[in-house]
């Protein structure tokens, strides 16, 4: 992988002749070809760990059964007569588009200190795109699980439509992007693996329980909802939740969108500037 980035044309000093007439659009075809090239490194290397999808493919069986059909006899409904099952449905779904997105910083973080990305680390490539390519691999990923858990919809009462599936697949890859980017951002400041593994672990729990994603946010206790609406998963949670069900949440759509989006921004600049040149 390293020679087939650094095969490539070299990327002429600032202030040269030569650097002085490489046009925006040469630098873009770089980045973007640098960033396919990680990408493409990282879904074959998923590819060949089946494993791994097996265990997220198992977990998501657990909370579809715990949660979904465990907890469905005994809460019922919730709100205007939503199965417990169906309105769980999205929160699941988001839990695994979460976790796997934040994990993503740790595989980074790992290639940086002893795989491919301490060589790519000098090819003539700006240095945001090597977190880039991991971005793109994962929450392509992740992105495709969603939309394969989607169409199971149905057995959770989830009425699905061709509309309301095209939305909740563009909500989970935007949250895809969002927490890849996230976990990226964490790889960053925390150089070691240990500790970076250990403050992943730390975050992830509290993030995903305190975002709605399996019970009513509205049940819950002032403060706590208080700390919900800091958690920019619960945007995720209640813009999917919208896509699939319909119906009012807890904020506007747009709000949610919204929130989603400033938040991304914000994380794809503090990775610019971790990442540096």
């Amino acid at each position: 992988m390293t020679t087939d980035i650094a095969a490539g044309p070299a990327r002429p000093a600032p202030g040269t002749a030569d650097g002085a007439g490489e046009t925006l659009a040469d630098r873009l075809s770089t980045g973007l070809r640098a960033i396919s090239v990680i990408a493409h490194r990282d879904l074959l290397r998923q590819a060949k760990r089946p494993g791994m999808l097996v265990s997220q493919a198992v977990q998501i069986v657990f909370f579809v059964l715990v949660y979904a059909v465990g907890f469905d006899g005994m809460i019922g409904s919730v709100g205007s007569g939503t199965p417990f099952s169906a309105y769980v449905f999205p929160g699941i779904i988001a839990i695994q588009v979460v976790s796997v997105g934040v994990a993503s910083g740790q595989t980074y973080a790992w290639d940086r200190e002893y795989g491919v990305l301490r060589e790519l680390l000098v090819a003539p490539v700006p240095r945001i795109c090597l977190p880039l390519g991991k971005v793109a691999a994962g929450a392509g990923m992740v992105t495709v699980q969603s939309v394969v858990m989607l169409a199971f919809a149905p057995l959770a009462g989830v009425p699905l439509t061709p509309f309301r599936f095209a939305a909740a697949a563009g909500c989970f890859a935007l949250t895809a992007a969002l927490f890849s980017v996230i976990g990226l951002c964490l790889a960053t400041l925390i150089q070691r693996v240990q500790t970076l593994q250990s403050t992943v672990q730390l975050a992830m729990f509290p993030m995903l329980f305190l975002s709605g994603s399996v019970f009513s946010p509205e049940e819950a206790p002032g403060w706590l909802a208080a700390a919900m609406h800091l958690n920019p998963m619960t945007y995720a949670v209640d813009l999917a939740r919208q896509c699939l069900l319909g119906g009012a949440g807890l904020h506007p759509w747009q709000a949610d969108l919204a929130a989603l989006c400033a938040v991304l921004a914000l994380a794809l600049t503090l990775l610019r500037l971790r990442s540096g040149r």
